[in-house]
């Protein structure tokens, strides 16, 4: 059987076939034990008498390990197999958990740290599954759907985080990764199957990359042109995400003004619907639409100085109204970027684009929280979100001018 013929067979139903349900549903569990401990880790930090920039720090590792370990995972994962590193994954992440419970005696650097490894090689499978196996019209529309699930956790876990520790504390959190830990493995169940049968139809049609081919393949897409500006855009789309992430909860704290896990319910849920409603709309051509990718960054921008002055206004809503327009920026953005690239950079070194790109939304995410996080302790949450803020308004007007640059001989 053939590539084409198991693609075919395997993914009968499009987007939304059994196989890519299972991937679904084993992004969303694994998602959510990250985003439960995202909520929590920075109310227990704080509440052992760490400041900002050790909490930015412990906070933001996670991703600076997923960061510097993506632009080679795709290797290992080839080298591997896609059915022989998935159980590693998933055990891997379970072992993560466990030491969240042993924390007293590892320090939570040192846990972030593995939890960012394992989520650096389970984000960078799932995605290339879903983009070797879809053809290039539903290549958004399925990248849509996986970082949809990977959001869906965001809705629900903040919430239910805040509850667990208002209510039982350490304990709460406990229970909670250990109800998720379990379901996560339980959901993998069937996956195996699938992963097998992809495996032996790319092993079959592709050349598997050399050692000697990386540094070449790395060294032609940072210069790339289109690259080099979605990168930059990612970079700021997530600079604000990263500094909402780690330090929202302490703001409201501080402030007075809302509740976190409201915001993150409102926030995540625009992504969702947005993500959902748009999947088939969003600029898939190969094109550079400046003027929608300029639109998303103003959403966020508009986003975040509406957080930053809510506590002046007193008037909840105007932090509620801040979350919808980044949810809303946020929403569309990655996915809209890596089609794009996916078709202006090719297949070729497909696995080599695609671990850089992440992990500049990752880098874009740590100077977010560990950058900005020492940042305010000098200026404050306030001036730490209009400097995302602004971050963002200057890579759009970038954005604006940019369009018969990137439009030009693809």
């Amino acid at each position: 059987m053939n590539r084409s013929e198991v693609l075919t067979d395997t993914y009968n139903g499009g987007v939304f076939s059994p196989a890519l349900l299972r991937l679904y549903a084993l992004t969303f569990l694994f998602y959510s034990a990250n985003a439960f401990v995202q909520m929590i880790l920075p109310l227990y930090s704080r509440s052992v008498g760490l400041g900002n920039d050790r909490i930015g720090i412990i906070v933001g590792t996670y991703l600076l390990v997923s960061m510097l370990l993506r632009p080679w995972a795709g290797l290992v994962v080839e080298r591997i197999g896609i059915t022989r590193i998935l159980p590693i994954i998933l055990t891997g992440h379970l072992c993560v958990l466990l030491l969240y419970v042993w924390q007293g005696n590892v320090p939570l650097i040192f846990i972030r740290g593995l939890q960012g490894a394992v989520a650096a090689f389970f984000s960078l499978v799932v995605q290339m599954t879903v983009m070797d196996l879809l053809p290039e019209r539903d290549r958004t529309q399925g990248l849509s759907l996986y970082l949809l699930f990977g959001l869906l956790p965001s809705v629900m876990m903040p919430a239910l985080g805040w509850i667990a520790w208002d209510q039982a504390g350490m304990n709460g959190f406990y229970a909670g990764l250990a109800v998720l830990g379990g379901l996560t493995l339980i959901s993998a169940y069937g996956t195996g199957r699938d992963t097998k049968r992809i495996t032996v139809a790319i092993r079959s049609s592709e050349q598997k990359t050399r050692k000697s081919d990386i540094t070449v393949s790395i060294q032609a897409t940072l210069w790339n042109r289109h690259f080099i500006l979605s990168s930059l855009v990612m970079i700021s789309t997530t600079i604000g995400f990263g500094a909402i992430t780690a330090f929202m909860a302490l703001y409201v704290v501080q402030t007075g003004i809302g509740n976190a896990g409201v915001f993150f319910f409102i926030q995540s849920g625009v992504v969702v619907t947005t993500r959902f409603a748009l999947r088939k709309r969003l600029p898939s051509d190969g094109n550079w639409h400046s003027f929608y990718v300029g639109l998303l960054l103003v959403s966020i921008t508009i986003g975040l100085a509406l957080v930053a002055i809510a506590p002046y206004t007193g008037m909840t809503w105007v932090m509620y109204v801040g979350g919808i327009a980044i949810g809303y920026g946020i929403a569309n953005m990655y996915p809209v970027l890596a089609a794009y690239l996916s078709i202006v950079l090719g297949q070729e070194r497909r696995k080599i684009w695609m671990g850089l790109f992440i992990s500049m939304s990752d880098l874009g995410t740590v100077i977010g929280s560990i950058v900005l996080g020492m940042a305010a302790d000098h200026v404050g949450y306030t001036s730490m979100f209009l400097i995302s803020a602004g971050v963002s308004l200057s890579i759009a007007i970038l954005v604006a001018m940019s369009n018969r640059w990137m439009n030009d001989d693809h």
